[in-house]
Formats: structure tokens, C-alpha cells, sequence
């Protein structure tokens, strides 16, 4: 139900997902069970301070991809409820894509042959507009550690190795 004095409850625990710079805007419905809720998300970059645009209006659920914005930027996002011809105050969350992103994990294939372990690797990629770009363009290298033992050894790891990624490819274990 709307509260008493006709005012819409705005969104709760209103926060960002972001992984591989794919970034979502999340947030929970406020308590309001009665008519059709709809929800309008802005954003405004911090540097340069800029006002607050349209992401999106008559959003009917409580996500809103952001990814579009450039990972190089500092924002102020937010989410109000509407209903009718009222809405609610906004739910504010501040979002640096290159701080608060989570790098994913990168892809392996692990092979045997004739005594050698070969391991490709490929380090995380985002999703661009159309294309996939390597995380190696926004951050450099970065450290890779692989362990590794023979099966059924008592020892847990006879060998470490740390691997420098800077174009990521093909290790070879004897």
C-alpha cells in the first residue's frame, strides 16, 4: 500500500554489479504491493560535473544495465519509483567502473601430453558494444599463480610458478 500521505516509497538497497565492466544497476521494490510500479534511472559523471541525464524511464524492473558509461569515469546514479503521477525521492549510489569492477577469472585449457603439462590461458575480456576487449587494455599486466602436483602425491604442491600476463598464451610444465 502507498503510505498514508500519498507519497511513493522509493527503491531500497539500491547498489552496482559489476563484473568485467559488464555493470548493472540493482535494487529492490519498495514495500508498495497496490498498481503498476514503474522506475527512471540518471546518471551525471562527478569529473567534469555534469547534470543528471535519462539512462531510462518506464523501466518495469529493478535493473538497469550501466555499461555503457566510460570505464574511466567517477558517477552519481539514481533510481526512483513512479506511480500515477507520483513518485518517489531517489535512491543514490556512486559508481567508478575501473575501482568497483570485479575481474573475472580468465580461461583455462589444461593439457597432457608425453610427460608435459601444457596450460592456456586467456585473461578476462569485457563486452564492448559489439566486441569483446582484453582487460589488459584498461589495467596492463597482471600476476597469474598456478600450483600444480602429481596425482596421488603426498606432497599438496611440488611446484609454484607465477606468471607475469601481459599478453596471456601458453605455459609449458615438465
Amino acid at each position: 500500500l502507498l503510505s498514508l500521505s500519498g507519497i511513493v516509497p522509493k527503491p531500497r538497497n539500491a547498489r552496482i554489479s559489476s563484473v568485467n565492466f559488464r555493470s548493472v544497476l540493482l535494487w529492490d521494490p519498495p514495500g508498495v504491493r497496490k498498481g503498476n510500479l514503474s522506475y527512471t534511472v540518471q546518471a551525471k559523471s562527478i569529473f567534469p560535473k555534469q547534470n543528471f541525464n535519462n539512462v531510462t524511464t518506464n523501466l518495469n524492473v529493478t535493473e538497469c544495465d550501466v555499461s555503457s558509461l566510460s570505464v574511466y569515469g567517477a558517477y552519481v546514479l539514481r533510481v526512483r519509483t513512479e506511480w500515477e503521477d507520483e513518485h518517489s525521492d531517489w535512491a543514490v549510489v556512486r559508481f567508478k567502473p575501473m575501482a568497483d569492477t570485479v575481474i573475472g577469472p580468465p580461461s583455462v585449457n589444461v593439457k597432457s601430453e608425453s610427460g608435459t603439462l601444457h596450460v592456456d590461458f586467456t585473461g578476462p575480456a569485457a563486452d564492448r558494444e559489439h566486441d569483446k576487449w582484453s582487460l589488459k587494455q584498461y589495467y596492463g599486466s597482471w600476476i597469474y599463480r598456478i600450483l600444480y602436483w602429481k596425482k596421488g602425491s603426498n606432497k599438496k604442491v611440488t611446484s609454484a610458478s607465477r606468471i607475469v600476463c601481459a599478453l596471456c598464451g601458453t605455459l609449458s610444465f615438465q
